[in-house]
């Protein structure tokens, strides 16, 4: 990081990502289990495989531990309503299960990158003038804006299963209808999550000057956030500002849970 700032890495750095996570952005119902993983379930929201699948622990896992594990997660989907799913991660320490689960015939998706970046290197840029709007909940101002920049049909689902669970905890940020994000703040970590700009105007510099703008109002020194492996623009504007990988991770539904062809 350029200001000189010292974060964990590897395993440790992950851990302390996946399990900011959970909290960050909570699921209706959460399970830990001795041996490190995490079952979550937010059946009012059956799309987001944040809120639903199983997450593998942040270290190397043994052939031997993976049917356990396995059936744990579908006893833990079953019982909760849900459709059975992993999330596999740091992809380094998984390779054999993310191997083994393509065999069977689980659907494993593409990569998730993992971006981190020293929160006060990135907010010295922000612009004093940039207007951003700051509530403490997904106000119905906060949501048109959110339905403005990223049109999708679980938007009042969101707001139920997820967005309600994190009122007083989140920062709900939003300039105008043009660019919106969400940032939790927690242990010496913010998280960012559901960053977004209207289509009318991308490419004017409004993502760089809303995350900036955002983490000006945050003191801890660390911030991540997550963009899919093929999403070639959301990785040039977060590298231009600064943020790096740290690692990946996927998703894989179990054959059943996959959506028929």
């Amino acid at each position: 990081m350029s200001s000189g700032t010292s974060f964990a890495t590897g395993p440790e750095l992950a851990a302390r990502i996946e399990a900011h996570s959970v909290l960050a952005w909570p699921p209706t119902t959460v399970q830990h289990t001795d041996d490190g993983w995490i079952l979550r379930a937010t059946p009012g929201l059956p799309s987001r495989g944040r809120s639903n699948h199983a997450l593998a622990p942040t270290r190397p896992l043994e052939p031997s531990d993976y049917e356990t594990a396995l059936a744990r997660a579908a006893d833990f989907a079953a019982a909760h309503g849900i459709a059975c799913g992993l999330q596999i991660g740091p992809t380094e320490y998984h390779q054999h299960l993310i191997e083994e689960l393509a065999t069977r015939g689980w659907g494993v998706q593409q990569d998730v990158i993992v971006m981190t970046a020293d929160t006060r290197s990135v907010a010295a840029a922000a612009d004093p003038a940039f207007v951003l709007e700051v509530d403490d909940r997904a106000t119905p101002a906060w949501m048109a804006a959110w339905a403005q920049c990223e049109p999708r049909d679980d938007a009042d689902a969101h707001l139920e299963a997820v967005f309600a669970s994190m009122s007083g905890r989140a920062r709900f940020a939003r300039s105008g209808q043009r660019a919106v994000g969400i940032s939790v703040e927690h242990d010496g970590i913010v998280g960012m999550f559901c960053l977004a700009v209207s289509p009318d105007h991308r490419r004017q510099g409004l993502g760089k000057a809303l995350v900036r703008a955002m983490l000006a109002q945050h003191d801890a020194p660390l911030t991540y956030l997550q963009v899919f492996s093929d999403n070639a623009a959301g990785l040039a504007l977060y590298e231009s500002l600064g943020f790096q990988e740290a690692y990946r991770y996927r998703h894989a539904l179990a054959p059943a849970a996959q959506p028929a062809s």
